[in-house]
C-alpha cells in the first residue's frame, strides 16, 4: 500500500500569539495555536478526509505527522484544514509538506527526512498558508477574531486548561503585578527531548504501525505530564502562599507540550518556576520510562513592558540554564534555572546585558601548573541546579550555584530588615561592583561584617551539615569559609549579590520557610 507523509505546522507562533496586548488574548491565541493542529479540528476542517485513527501518526512538539493512502487525498485534506484555519484565525501562517513514504528506510528515518523537507520549505518560506486582510473584515473589540462579512462567527476560543474549581485565571497584565509592579515571564523547556524521540526511533525499526504507535504514547504522555506539572504548581501555590479566591497570582500561556510559557506575579516568579520543575521532576513518561528534566528561564519586568520582549528575554535565560546543565551533565537530568529583573532599558540580549555583572576588581587565578591568569569576577551566580540526580557531580555547583542555597541567603538577607538598615543592605551592591576589597572596607566601615555569616548558613542550612563544617574546622583539614567572594570552577564570584538584589523582589512558600 502506498502512504503519503505529511507534516502540519503552524510557523511565527510567537508572533501570532503576541499579537495582542492582552493577556487573556495571548493564552487563548496559543489555545488557538493547538487547536488547529488538533483531531477535533481536523474533523471539523476535514470532514470524511479525516480520521484520527487511520490518517493520525502523532502530534507533539509544535507540529502534528499524518498519513494518507494518496497523494490526492492528503492534498484535499491540506487545502480544506488551511482554508478553514486562514478563514477563522486571521495572521495565523500554515506550513505543510507531503512525502512518500520510503519502505527501503527505517519508520524513525523517513520522520527525520520529512522534518528536514519541512525545515527546508520554511527557510525558503514556499507555500505557506497565511491569509491576509483585504479591508472587508471587522475587528471583534473583545476577541480580535475577525467576523467575515455577511457571516455569523460561530469562532469558540479554546482554553489551554480550566483554573481549579473556584478560581479564575487573570486576564489583564495588572492583575498580576503587585505593588511594585512587576510580572515575571517563566519559559520552560524540556532537556533532551530530541534524543528520547531519536531513541524511540531506534528502538522501533521494525514496523511502522508500532513505531507510530509508540510515537503517540509518547506525545500524548508528554502533554499531559507537562499540563499535570502546572496544574500540580497552581495547587500548591493556593497553598503555600494562602491564597483566596477568586484570582490566582499566575496564567498559563503556552502549554505545547514540552515547550511551556505562563506569567505570575512578580515576587513569585522564581518560586513557581522552582515548584514546576520539582513537580515534573517527579514525573515518568510511561512510554519510555524515563524522568523528566526541564530547564527555565524567568525573566521578571515592569507590568507595562513589552510582552513579547520579556518572552524573547525568558527564552534566552532558558537557553542559559540549559547550557549550564549540559556542563554538568551531558544526558540532560539536571533541571537549571536563570532569571533576570529588568529595572530600565533592556539591552539587545542576554550576553550584553550580563556585561553590567563584571567586577571592577581584577581577580587572580592560579591553574594546576601554578599559571596565575587574571580576570574580573562576576556577581552573579546564575545559573543555578533546581534538581539533579544524586549521582551527578556538583563540583562545578561549588555548592553554592544552587537554588537551594539562593533562597536561602535570600531569606537570610530578608531577616536582617529590622537589625539591619534597609539602604545599607542596598548600598552593598555598589560594593559588591568593585569587588572584595571595597565589599569588606565597606563590611567593616558600617559594621555589618556579621553577614558573612550567612554565607555559611546557606550554604549548610542544616544542623548536621552545619556540624560536620566545624568537626573538619577543629581537625585542622579546613578553613570555615566565610567571605562575600568565592571561586567557583575558576571564576570569582560574589556569593550576596543576586539575593540583595532579589531580596525585595521575591517571596517564597510557607512550606519551604519552615
Amino acid at each position: 500500500m502506498d502512504r503519503i507523509l505529511m507534516i502540519l505546522e503552524v510557523s511565527r507562533k510567537q508572533d501570532y500569539i503576541f499579537a495582542s496586548k492582552k493577556l487573556r488574548d495571548n493564552a487563548a491565541r496559543s489555545g488557538e495555536i493547538a487547536y488547529v493542529t488538533d483531531s477535533a479540528f481536523f474533523r471539523e476542517a476535514a470532514g470524511e478526509l479525516y480520521s484520527p485513527e487511520k490518517n493520525l501518526v502523532y502530534a507533539g512538539g509544535g507540529h502534528t505527522v499524518l498519513q494518507f493512502d494518496d497523494r490526492e487525498t492528503a492534498t484535499r485534506f491540506a487545502r480544506a484544514v488551511t482554508s478553514e484555519a486562514m478563514k477563522r484565525f486571521d495572521g495565523m501562517e500554515i506550513f505543510v509538506k507531503q512525502m512518500p513514504y520510503d519502505a527501503g528506510r527505517t519508520p524513525g528515518e523517513n520522520l527525520v527526512a520529512l522534518t528536514a523537507a519541512l525545515e527546508e520549505k520554511k527557510a525558503l518560506r514556499k507555500s505557506s498558508f497565511r491569509r491576509l486582510s483585504v479591508g472587508v473584515e471587522a475587528l471583534d473589540p473583545v476577541t480580535y477574531q475577525p467576523k467575515l462579512a455577511g457571516k455569523k462567527d460561530e469562532t469558540q476560543r479554546p482554553e489551554l486548561l480550566p483554573a481549579p474549581e473556584g478560581w479564575e485565571f487573570p486576564t489583564q497584565f495588572q492583575d498580576l503585578a503587585g505593588g511594585d509592579n512587576f510580572i515575571a515571564v517563566v519559559h520552560v523547556d524540556g532537556n533532551a527531548m530530541g534524543k528520547r524521540v531519536q531513541d524511540l526511533y531506534g528502538e522501533r525499526t521494525a514496523s511502522w504501525d508500532d513505531c507510530r504507535a509508540s510515537l503517540q504514547r509518547f506525545s500524548s504522555g508528554i502533554q499531559a505530564d507537562f499540563e499535570r506539572a502546572f496544574t500540580e504548581t497552581v495547587d500548591t501555590l493556593i497553598s503555600g502562599l494562602e491564597l483566596t479566591p477568586p484570582t490566582l497570582p499566575i496564567r498559563p500561556v503556552i502549554l505545547a507540550g514540552d515547550d511551556v510559557c505562563f506569567v505570575t506575579a512578580g515576587k513569585i516568579g522564581l518560586e513557581s518556576a522552582r515548584v514546576f520543575l520539582e513537580h515534573l521532576t517527579a514525573l515518568k513518561n510511561a512510554e519510555d520510562g524515563r524522568s523528566y528534566a526541564a530547564c527555565a528561564g524567568v525573566a521578571l519586568v515592569h507590568q507595562k513592558f513589552p510582552f513579547h520582549q520579556a518572552y524573547d528575554l525568558a527564552e534566552e535565560l532558558c537557553s542559559s540554564a540549559k547550557k549550564f546543565g549540559a556542563e554538568l551533565d551531558q544526558k540532560g537530568r539536571v533541571s537549571a534555572m536563570d532569571w533576570h529583573i529588568e529595572f530600565g532599558q533592556l539591552k539587545d540580549g542576554l550576553p550584553q546585558i550580563r556585561e553590567d555583572y563584571q567586577t571592577e576588581q581584577v581577580f587572580l587565578s592560579e591553574s594546576g601548573d601554578g599559571t596565575k591568569t587574571g580576570r574580573r569576577g562576576r556577581l552573579e551566580l546564575r545559573p543555578v541546579v533546581v534538581t539533579a540526580p544524586e549521582e551527578i557531580p556538583m563540583k562545578k555547583t561549588g555548592g553554592v550555584r544552587t537554588y537551594r542555597f539562593f533562597r536561602g541567603m535570600c531569606q537570610a538577607m530578608k531577616g536582617e530588615y529590622g537589625n539591619t538598615a534597609r539602604g545599607k543592605i542596598k548600598d552593598l551592591r555598589t560594593a559588591f561592583k568593585q569587588g572584595e576589597e571595597e565589599t569588606r572596607f565597606f563590611l567593616r566601615d558600617q559594621e555589618v561584617m556579621k553577614l558573612l555569616d550567612h554565607a555559611f548558613t546557606a550554604r549548610y542550612q542544616t544542623w548536621g551539615e552545619q556540624a560536620e563544617q566545624y568537626r573538619k574546622f577543629l581537625d585542622g583539614q579546613q578553613e570555615l569559609a566565610k567571605g562575600p567572594f568565592e571561586e567557583i570552577d575558576g571564576t570569582t564570584r560574589c556569593l550576596f549579590f543576586d539575593a540583595v538584589e532579589m531580596v525585595d523582589h521575591c517571596d517564597f512558600l510557607k512550606e519551604v520557610e519552615a
